[in-house]
């Protein structure tokens, strides 16, 4: 049996006819969406499905040719209340406190750069064993005012296998990337925020950093 975790929604199918009925679909953390087979008649709304509606959820089951076949399926946000003891420490930070853009002069087709690193420990005398939906393992993202202005991922190709991921006891574990950005691509100074997210986890950590202008 496979973990699945995302967030859970349904499109209405064949709508004005005798079939109508929902469909159910799980929006991974990657943003691939998967099907959720239901276990009643295809107009008929699955109860069990129905309770996690429009909502972050843990799906245990097994993936076939027409999408995952559940077994069971939990609150998302509780599992981890009660997996509190069982998480990684994840923090992510960005290259500097302020990040000075350089307006001067306009129109050039220079660019500037930020590291961005994300930071995992399992904090026991153990291995942490997790697992990636795909090969994909971790995302970067920037933003500002909750509008994401640049992705990672964005662009990039991940093989559509299941990657596990160990993290061994006591140490911390760095994953880098480099944010490149086009001065006239910024229009606004201010508090711009830094989001990355862990697959293997499903845990997501922010920090802010400043922008300004250097004219």
């Amino acid at each position: 049996m496979e973990r699945y975790d995302g967030f859970l929604f349904s499109k209405l199918r064949h709508i004005g006819s005798k079939s109508e009925g929902p469909d159910y679909f799980l929006q991974q953390f990657d943003y691939k969406e998967l099907p959720v087979l239901k276990k009643v008649l295809p107009f008929q709304q699955d109860p069990e499905l129905q309770k996690f509606i429009a909502g972050k959820v843990i799906i245990h089951g097994k993936m076939n040719s027409g999408g995952i076949c559940y077994e069971t399926i939990e609150d998302y946000s509780s599992a981890l209340v009660e997996r509190k003891e069982n998480q990684l420490e994840v923090i992510v930070t960005p290259g500097s406190d302020v990040l000075w853009i350089d307006k001067m002069p306009p129109g050039s087709q220079r660019q500037q750069c930020m590291t961005l690193t994300l930071r995992v420990k399992w904090p026991y005398r153990s291995i942490w064993e997790g697992l990636c939906p795909t090969t994909q393992l971790y995302d970067f993202s920037i933003e500002l005012k909750d509008k994401t202005i640049w992705r990672w991922s964005e662009g990039r190709v991940f093989a559509q296998v299941h990657t596990p991921v160990n993290i061994p006891g006591a140490d911390w574990i760095d994953y880098t990337e480099v944010w490149v950005c086009n001065p006239d691509a910024i229009q606004d100074e201010g508090t711009y925020t830094v989001r990355s997210l862990f697959m293997a986890s499903g845990q997501d950590v922010t920090e802010n950093f400043e922008i300004k202008f250097a004219h």
